[in-house]
């Protein structure tokens, strides 16, 4: 009889342990499902448990890490609306003095007027770019992703840049659909083609290749204009950094802007030396959005 009772009390006990064991694997995934949601941007805030058992500290882990996010987060589009205004505010304040000297140098219409033209145009050009390196790192442009032919996007944008360039060549392979702002892609590849028509001799050859797969996009775009000196390669998106046989005229941020309008893509971009010229790699992924702006 003992033996009986003995043999249910241990079955009870071991049911116990299992239905307990069931109920934190529940939990957990229940947890994990919840983290998904929230790192994908559709879930909710993970609730503090009150609990006194192993899952719940992880839960109140969770729960804590994403309180810690958020504060993060908020700071960070605090910096970035300050900075984004702080921008704004010196373009405003140096167009103004700018358009002055501009209009006292026509006046004045002395024997060094076209210098002094030329001067004030590079520094209006050299603060603009500037001013919009510095909002696109403080994220103060909304992007809007929708869905995109890369190859006509690029071949838009060297309709444009063409006819300053009339004796470059231009030649596309392969075929590719991101999710992108079209606006500023553009821009991106603008600059990436500019920077190859003023590396390249007459008759410069620029080529670029698309190749997709099921997770990213991958473009190449070289050229054959020799190529950038070793010691140039790992600065080659500085800001205000000049490489050897680059135009003195140029203000050197061209390649930072590619940069950071990739980086807001969540993809990456390099630069090497091919067997003829500069080739540069950019890395996309293959977004898929809900929500159309970030």
């Amino acid at each position: 009889m003992v033996g009986y009772i003995c043999s249910g009390v241990l079955l009870l006990i071991l049911l116990a342990v299992l239905l307990r064991r069931h109920w934190e694997m529940r939990r957990l995934k229940k947890l994990s499902e919840a983290m998904e949601d929230y790192l994908t941007g559709h879930g909710r805030q993970i609730p503090f448990s009150l609990k006194e058992d192993t899952v719940a500290q992880v839960e109140n882990a969770a729960s804590e890490m994403q309180n810690r996010i958020e504060m993060a987060e908020e700071r960070f589009r605090g910096e970035a609306r300050r900075t984004s205004d702080l921008t704004a505010d010196i373009s405003h304040q140096l167009k103004t003095p700018l358009a002055s000297l501009r209009l006292f140098c026509e006046m004045d219409g002395s024997a060094h007027c076209s210098q002094q033209l030329s001067q004030i145009e590079r520094m209006e050009t050299l603060i603009s770019s500037l001013l919009r390196l510095e909002k696109l790192c403080a994220d103060g442009y909304g992007f809007t992703f929708s869905d995109c032919d890369l190859r006509r996007l690029i071949e838009l944008s060297w309709d444009q840049l063409h006819p300053l360039w009339p004796d470059k060549v231009l030649e596309v392979e392969g075929e590719a659909n991101i999710r992108c702002d079209e606006k500023w892609m553009s821009e991106a590849f603008r600059n990436l083609m500019k920077n190859a028509c003023e590396h390249t001799p007459e008759g410069g050859r620029i080529r670029i290749r698309l190749e997709q797969s099921d997770r990213t996009c991958c473009v190449t775009l070289e050229d054959n204009g020799g190529g950038a000196a070793e010691k140039d390669l790992p600065h080659l998106f500085d800001r205000f950094y000049r490489a050897e046989g680059q135009p003195a005229d140029g203000a050197g941020l061209g390649l930072a802007i590619v940069k950071e309008i990739i980086f807001r893509h969540h993809g990456h971009i390099t630069a090497e030396n091919a067997e003829e010229g500069l080739k540069f790699t950019i890395s996309l992924p293959l977004l898929d959005l809900t929500r159309t702006e970030i």
